[in-house]
């Protein structure tokens, strides 16, 4: 048995005092504001603004001379890398990639200015505080999507939407039953399965059964992120595309 209903967690506090030495502190044309601390486990934060800076997601880094590159996960890139970057380059020009759509020209911040940042900057871990668990759609269009908390967060906590793009509704769960054999997430109107072995996915509305297609949730990131109208703001340094 796995919990039904939890409350959301809030992202957490990050202490940069060991790390400051090694920050480079950049902004884009519009505001936003990167620090990359490159030390030995190097982290990257970015905001919208110089109040709030989340933790990205690395997932790649590399290096050739003075230049370097650090690839963050980024769910609404949809060319199935779903990745983002900020990179020094060799002409010494720095740059945030979301693999051609919404890259800028960043603009490296010294002395008082990048001092303030790091001062009054609140450093928080990541903002993407739900990741998805199961997708899956009818013959119709319609979507039946599962997220969850992630497990920076504690895990758990599941919710259940159906509806087309940009029109999903969520449903009230009443049980989750989830074990080696796969998930049930029942509803006030209707149970969700999934055979865990198989993929298999079925709606079940009284004796009504509906037999859905499954989606691969890391292939459909771009639908899950960007399409389905769920959510907003997700902290990445590719959200706006």
């Amino acid at each position: 048995m796995a919990s039904v209903a939890v409350a959301d967690p809030a992202p957490k506090p990050v202490e940069i005092k060991d790390l400051r030495a090694k920050a480079v502190v950049l902004t884009d044309p519009h505001g936003g504001v990167y620090v990359v601390f490159r030390t030995e486990n190097p982290k990257v934060f970015f905001g919208p603004d110089a109040k709030t800076l989340f933790e990205q997601n690395i997932v790649g880094s590399g290096s050739d001379g003075d230049s370097w590159e650090f690839s963050t996960w980024a769910p609404r890139v949809a060319d199935g890398s779903h990745l983002g970057s900020v990179e020094l380059k060799k002409d010494g020009t720095y740059e945030k990639s979301c693999r051609g759509k919404d890259d800028l020209k960043l603009t490296e911040l010294s002395g008082d200015r990048a001092k303030a940042i790091l001062d009054k900057a609140a450093f928080m871990t990541s903002a993407v505080v739900r990741v998805p668990h199961l997708l899956a759609r009818d013959d119709s269009g319609v979507y039946y999507y599962v997220d969850r908390i992630a497990k920076i967060y504690g895990g758990k906590g599941y919710r259940v939407f159906v509806g087309r793009k940009g029109a999903l509704k969520q449903l009230p769960l009443t049980d989750v039953a989830s074990d080696s054999a796969g998930d049930v997430f029942s509803t006030k109107t209707g149970d969700l399965r999934l055979v865990r072995d198989s993929g298999s996915t079925t709606w079940v509305k009284g004796e009504k059964r509906t037999q859905l297609v499954f989606l691969d949730t890391d292939e459909n990131l771009t639908v899950i992120y960007k399409d389905l109208g769920l959510y907003t703001f997700l902290g990445t340094i590719c959200d706006n595309i």
